[in-house]
């Protein structure tokens, strides 16, 4: 989490460099610097959030065969499938297709 953190300081840390050589309010010089930390601020950040997804990924447990019927049965209810398709489709899950 931490590095999380330092990584969204060096992107907007640099972005601002950037944004005041281009208002001349820093030296070039900085601005190209702001542009490397934006860069590395970014790239980090983007592996942190990839490491999270990851593991989101990991956590999500099946959907049981009850609680897809019971979505059918919601969509059928409100209208989204039919009669026949709502029939067919839990027709399919309890045979354990």
């Amino acid at each position: 989490m931490r590095l999380h953190k330092v990584s969204w300081v060096l992107y907007i840390v640099g972005s601002l460099l950037v944004f005041g050589s281009w208002v001349n309010l820093v030296p070039t010089g900085l601005g190209w610097i702001g542009w490397l930390m934006a860069l590395v601020g970014w790239a980090v950040t983007g592996a942190t959030n990839s490491s999270r997804e990851r593991v989101a990924v990991s956590v999500v447990r099946p959907i049981s065969r009850v609680e897809e019927i019971e979505k059918l049965d919601l969509l059928r209810r409100e209208g989204v499938i039919s009669e026949e398709e709502f029939l067919r489709e839990k027709a399919r899950l309890l045979s354990g297709g």
